[in-house]
């Protein structure tokens, strides 16, 4: 190695020797029975609509622990020698689930080997479902337990008090089978969630009003915050005031899986006496818990229900944190590290007192070289942007992440730090932190101070600052064990007990990772039986959703789910599907067999921009029926315009520009980043849009769509958007 082109304090680094990982603490010993239930749950997603039930393909039934055994497909305390580990574990065509099929994961593959390991101790039986929930052939059975659940505990709540009231449940996983520590895990995950996205000081335990099943959660908003309304509301540019809409309303505007049951008594008895008074957004008389903890902890819900300001600097004055004046009067402290187990290149963290607690601060960098080199001076340096972590009034952890200008961020660039928890490795703000930091602060060996104690000769920055900003160890130590107590703590009182685990992990990987199979697919229905199921979806009505592979034992993905799930409830008569049109998460809702055609598209082909470029965008209607369109604008930062409201009228055949033609085009500017444009449409007259606009919170466009009205006497729903289509384009400037 050339000397002459180290820097001294690198020089410095190679006299003390051997640099130091973040250290690793041993694994506490997981219990068979926990091992067990991790397996069978993966076996039950992936293994078990060819090897379980009546179709067992190869004689093999997944969850036959002892059938396994016998076929030798398993070695108990051998997992190496065991024929099932070889088969998932294979890189060729051999590999089990086959080709077609999402494999296992590499943690699913180490949950096999732990089970197999530890002696394939036995399966736990599946957690017994409700009486109510077992009348055969009963369709809507479970849903009408949770309904009637709720109302029964509405009725006990005060009058003043129903309108804050909220509900979750984990009914459905019931219906495709889970054990008992399965429950648990996404009890726990859950309450985990609401208390990572509350500025209340004390932690919340949801209350569950099902007892002995335990599957539904009762909250009061006020309790985590909940119940403030940030919006004020615009028509184009006019303030209509202040709206209703409250931060738990931006749940509802982009759950997926909401049906109105026009068929139930219990339902209607909960619009009357429950719904009507709460004035939701849209009237979900409960979500779905796994959806909650898996989505809402994501960017966009996840900056919005915490309010995180756009800045890092607005987030420090938000905490009571002057960084500046702190590294000046020597109140900061820092420690770097060249490996963090989480970014690929050095890594300086930064402690602060807050108004909450603490407030640490990461630097990151893409590479090591130059002034990206935290060794070439670890005061003054380059980062490539940053993660912040603080902490709430309840003890638990805030998360942010920030570009090199202060910028907030809802995705890490992956060629600086990665999520090893996450399929794509992408680092997502919220929730890839929150698994990661399961005890809440993560140790590490500070390299710098050191290499800075035998340092030779002169270096070109300040000694002395560098020693009093990187502490001696013990020092870090000190903090890193008081900030963890505070976070242990706070999961005590959660939980009632000490964390063993972290159960975001799988419950969020369960969700948005895991395969649906048919059985799944109904629980997620409300059915409590899907023999039927599989002959529906093979009909001619539902051949065109994409869900065929259901029919064969195959399996769908969750955004292909996700996408036909409206579409299957109104096929299958279960009711009136609350589609998320005003939801920021799904971009596009096409109308299956809509009547009509419309197009949307700028003047460029791939809607890529150079500054300088002019823009126009262009709506066709390629059919025979008037339609009425709205045009939205978004900015990279969230901001929404209406460009043309939904009074405007396209005829058959017709194309309308904007802006409109003798106007002046939009001039493309630099530096803007992505923007959208949305398109709503329709053959027939809907509500026109509304900007919702606030304090640090983005933008939503919102409109009447479903909402409860009294006739006749009795509440009904009015305005079903069952023929609106949403469309956008992604506008991205060089």
């Amino acid at each position: 190695m050339n000397r002459l082109f180290l820097s001294p304090l690198f020089v410095a680094i190679l006299a003390v020797g051997p640099l130091f990982a973040q250290p690793k603490e041993p694994a506490a010993k997981e219990k068979p029975e926990v091992l067990a239930s991790r397996a069978k749950e993966i076996f039950r997603a992936h293994c078990l609509e060819c090897h379980g039930g009546a179709k067992a393909n190869g004689g093999v039934k997944i969850l036959d622990r002892e059938l396994l055994v016998k076929k030798e497909k398993i070695v108990p305390g051998k997992p190496d020698d065991s024929y099932l580990v070889q088969l998932i574990s294979a890189d060729d065509d051999t590999v089990m689930p086959p080709s077609g099929q999402p494999k296992l994961n590499p943690q699913d593959i180490e949950s096999i080997r732990k089970w197999i390991a530890a002696g394939a101790p036995d399966f736990p039986a599946d957690a017994a479902k409700p009486a109510a929930e077992q009348t055969a052939g009963q369709q809507n059975a479970g849903v009408e337990y949770v309904l009637k659940k709720i109302l029964a505990h509405v009725r006990e709540q005060k009058p003043e008090d129903r309108r804050f009231m909220r509900y979750f449940s984990i009914n459905h996983l019931l219906v495709g089978g889970a054990t008992a520590d399965e429950l648990e895990l996404h009890r726990e995950a859950f309450g985990k969630a609401i208390n990572h996205l509350s500025w209340e000081t004390t932690i919340v335990r949801p209350q569950m009003i099902d007892a002995p099943a335990n599957t539904i959660f009762a909250i009061d908003l006020r309790q985590l915050g909940w119940h403030i309304a940030p919006f004020e509301a615009y028509d184009g540019r006019l303030n209509l005031g202040k709206s209703r809409v409250n931060l738990h309303d931006l749940a509802l505007l982009e759950y997926p899986y909401a049906i109105l049951y026009k068929d139930s008594e219990t339902f209607d008895r909960l619009a009357e006496e429950y719904l009507v008074q709460a004035e939701m957004a849209r009237p979900i008389p409960f979500v779905r818990a796994d959806w909650f903890s898996s989505v809402a902890t994501l960017p966009g819900l996840y900056d919005d229900f915490l309010q995180l300001p756009r800045t890092l600097a607005e987030l420090e004055m938000k905490l009571g944190v002057d960084s500046a004046a702190n590294i000046r009067d020597h109140l900061a402290k820092r420690a770097g590290m060249t490996v963090s187990g989480v970014s690929h290149n050095n890594r300086v963290v930064e402690r602060h007192n807050s108004r909450h607690g603490y407030y640490w601060k990461s630097f990151d960098f893409k590479s090591n070289r130059g002034p990206e080199n935290m060794f070439k001076d670890p005061i003054d340096f380059k980062e490539s942007g940053g993660e912040m972590l603080f902490s709430l009034p309840n003890g638990l952890n805030g998360y942010y992440v920030a570009d090199n200008k202060g910028n907030r961020l809802e995705f890490a660039p992956t060629e600086i730090v990665v999520d090893k928890f996450a399929e794509d490795k992408t680092v997502r703000n919220g929730l890839s932190c929150i698994r990661c930091h399961d005890n809440g602060i993560k140790g590490f060996v500070d390299n710098v101070r050191p290499a800075l104690l035998n340092l030779p000769g002169v270096a070109a920055f300040d000694k002395r600052e560098a020693l009093l900003l990187y502490p001696e160890q013990k020092m870090m130590n000190e903090h890193l064990k008081e900030d963890t107590t505070r976070f242990t703590d706070a999961m005590r009182k959660l939980f009632g007990k000490p964390a063993t685990r972290e159960p975001l992990i799988p419950v969020s990987h369960r969700y948005a990772d895991n395969p649906l199979t048919l059985t799944m697919a109904a629980g997620e229905l409300g059915l409590t039986e899907s023999a039927d199921l599989r002959a529906i979806f093979r009909s001619p009505a539902f051949t065109g959703l994409g869900l065929l592979p259901l029919t064969n034992g195959g399996v769908v993905r969750r955004d292909a789910w996700e996408e036909y799930f409206d579409q299957a409830v109104r096929g299958l008569g279960l009711g009136i599907p609350v589609v998320p049109l005003d939801g920021d998460i799904r971009r596009d809702f096409p109308v299956v067999n809509a009547p009509f055609q419309v197009e949307l598209k700028t003047n460029k082909k791939n809607n890529v921009f150079e500054p300088g470029d002019e823009m126009r965008v262009t709506i066709t209607n390629k059919s025979e029926k008037t339609l009425y369109v709205e045009l939205i604008g978004t900015s990279a930062k969230g901001r929404k315009v209406i460009l043309l409201n939904s009074k405007t009228r396209l005829e058959p055949g017709k194309s309308l520009h904007f802006p409109e033609s003798g106007q002046p085009a939009i001039q493309i500017r630099g530096g803007l980043g992505r923007e959208q444009i949305t398109l709503f449409a329709s053959d027939m007259e809907f509500p026109a849009g509304k900007v919702l606009r606030g304090k640090d919170v983005t933008d939503r466009v919102i409109h009447e769509f479903q909402t409860l009205e009294r006739k006749d006497g009795r509440t009904v729903i009015v305005g079903d958007p069952a023929q609106v289509v949403k469309k956008t384009l992604e506008i991205e400037t060089k």
